[in-house]
Formats: structure tokens, sequence, C-alpha cells
């Protein structure tokens, strides 16, 4: 079953543009990976340092296969020092409705 996956944080003072250039490049990699069919970058309009990753994957497992990827090549870990604290991350089940 396919599966949303919203990645939420805060980004430090000054990272906004650091952060949408690195996911730019990063994204590249992503929209090729196993099961993924969306990826966007979406910004808080009253507060730009709020940002939220918005994924389509074809299940939660494929999800995991590319968390574990992004977590070995340091994708993960540069993300968070982009941000104020870890993003949090939901898995929703897409829904017919």
């Amino acid at each position: 079953m396919a599966v949303y996956v919203l990645l939420e944080g805060t980004l430090k003072e000054g990272e906004v543009e650091n952060f949408t250039e690195f996911c730019r490049e990063a994204f590249k990699v992503t929209r090729v990976f196993d099961g993924c069919q969306e990826i966007h970058l979406t910004l808080n309009v009253e507060n730009p340092h709020n940002f939220i990753l918005n994924e389509l994957w074809d299940s939660k497992e494929h999800y995991a296969k590319y968390f574990a990827f992004r977590t070995e090549d340091g994708t993960a870990e540069k993300i968070g020092s982009l941000c104020h604290e870890t993003p949090g991350i939901r898995i929703f089940d897409k829904i017919s409705a």
C-alpha cells in the first residue's frame, strides 16, 4: 500500500537557502530511488524556517530502505545539522476516498 511520508523540521537561522539547494541536489537521487513516486520541499508561508518534505512511496518498506540509504550516506545527519532539533517523521497510508 502506498504511503505518504511527512518529514517536518525547523531550520537554523540563515540555512533556508543552503537547505533548498541541498534538497535540489538530493532529490535527483531520491526521485529515481526504487519506490519513490514523488517528493517535494514545502516552506511555511509564515515562517520559512519551518519546512515539510512531502513524499509518496510505493510502500512503507520502500521508504524504510530509502531511509536506511540516507542514513548510511550521511544525508540524514546533514539535514539534522541544519535544524534546531531532529526533524519529525510521520508515515500515513494513502487512502482512496
